[in-house]
């Protein structure tokens, strides 16, 4: 196993450090993060790598020289007056929560890309550079009672444009979790809350939400494709479809786009008659634990409708 630095680990290959961190990011190269913006890369990986890259054996050669086993082990001695040594004192457990992962912390340039990049920002006082640098001269509680992040979309316009990586929406994301469920924006709370509760963001009861599907399978029929029917919690089907519950809620027609072009192709599919709902308002209001329980309850739909494949239309 070796062990790099993006910059040097670019040198070497002769490419900029951004294609090794795609390379990194989408899996082409296998690498797996450490302290300090390092990466471990296991030799097989690096020799698969290279091979697929038609990067020379000797290139191979010299890289497979940076094995941590290998690199020797430097002892030193000193002499320690261990009767005028200073007291130690216990620190103990740094109470940031919002930099369980440091390695970003240090990399943030100040240079405001995340700012420009940001499509909302200014509005009442928006700045993703500034919340960077909150969070990082540990001013947790503010950046928390701060507004600024639930106005944030996560839509990753200052992530991609953040010149060193740093992993902003996940930061963002991070200090929506620490807020108190109570104090969660009301629309969002209740949603998750319904979702929790019956199975859907806006509650619609399971015989309204099956009555409606039969409702509109039987319009689509009669508009354009004969022989139509919705299939509800179908045995075996190849799809598991999932529904935004805003369309049934107030616009069902919006769901014959996709129904259309599974008719046309002759697909197998069906919706379950409950947990059905296709958005996971866990994801946007930092709820690891009810994200989970609604993933979850995906999950038993695949099982119990013995599903291939599930679809997140949205």
């Amino acid at each position: 196993m070796i062990e790099i630095r993006v910059g040097e680990f670019a040198e070497k290959l002769g490419v900029h450090r951004n294609t090794v961190r795609n390379w990194i990011k989408n899996g082409t190269l296998r690498a797996t993060s450490t302290v300090a913006k390092k990466y471990f890369i296991q030799l097989e990986d690096l020799r698969r790598f290279c091979r697929f890259q038609s990067i020379p054996e000797s290139v191979f050669t010299q890289l497979a020289q940076w094995d941590v086993e290998s690199l020797p082990v430097k002892e030193e001695t000193m002499n320690i007056n261990t009767t005028s040594a200073p007291e130690l004192r216990t620190i103990g457990i740094r109470d940031n929560l919002l930099r369980a992962d440091p390695q970003w912390a240090d990399v943030c340039l100040t240079c405001g890309s995340c700012a420009s990049a940001c499509p909302i920002s200014g509005v009442d006082g928006l700045d993703p550079r500034k919340i960077v640098r909150m969070v990082v001269l540990g001013r947790t509680k503010e950046v928390v009672d701060s507004n600024w992040t639930w106005k944030c979309t996560l839509c990753g316009k200052c992530e991609e444009a953040c010149p060193m990586n740093v992993e902003l929406v996940k930061l963002f994301r991070r200090i929506r979790g620490l807020r108190e469920r109570e104090k969660v924006p009301g629309p969002l709370h209740k949603g998750v809350l319904m979702a929790l509760r019956r199975g859907n963001n806006l509650g619609i009861p399971k015989s309204e939400f099956v009555d409606l599907l039969v409702e509109v399978g039987e319009e689509l029929a009669e508009e354009c494709c004969p022989g139509f029917a919705t299939p509800v919690d179908v045995q075996g089907a190849n799809l598991l479809v999932t529904v935004n519950s805003k369309e049934p809620f107030g616009e069902p027609d919006d769901m014959k786009f996709w129904w259309k072009i599974f008719h046309a192709a002759g697909e197998s599919w069906t919706i379950p008659s409950e947990n059905w709902e296709g958005v996971n308002w866990g994801l946007f209001t930092g709820d690891d634990e009810a994200m989970r329980i609604m993933v979850g309850r995906l999950v038993d739909n695949m099982y119990r409708l013995e599903a291939k494949k599930l679809v997140l239309p949205e």
